[in-house]
């Protein structure tokens, strides 16, 4: 799964979608530079991010994680 969640949302999607045994395993911090490296988010979006999100913050805008889960026995896929 990828998108901007709350680490507790993703964490209830996951559960919702039938995993269980969810670990975190790595947060890492991610700047506006590490996002630039993402196709995802072109110029004209990392521009406005520089200059909409003050400097003490952007190296630290969202986080990524490491994530591993078990599939629960019996749920059926929706």
């Amino acid at each position: 799964m990828a998108g901007a969640l709350t680490e507790r949302d993703f964490v209830e999607k996951l559960e919702k979608a039938g995993f269980g045994d969810i670990k975190v395993h790595l947060r890492e911090q991610v700047s506006v530079d590490d996002l630039a490296l993402y196709p995802l988010f072109t110029d004209e979006i990392i521009e406005l991010m520089r200059t909409l999100i003050s400097s003490d913050r952007l190296e630290a805008v969202a986080t990524s994680l490491i994530v591993t889960a078990k599939r629960r026995a019996g749920h059926l896929s929706p």
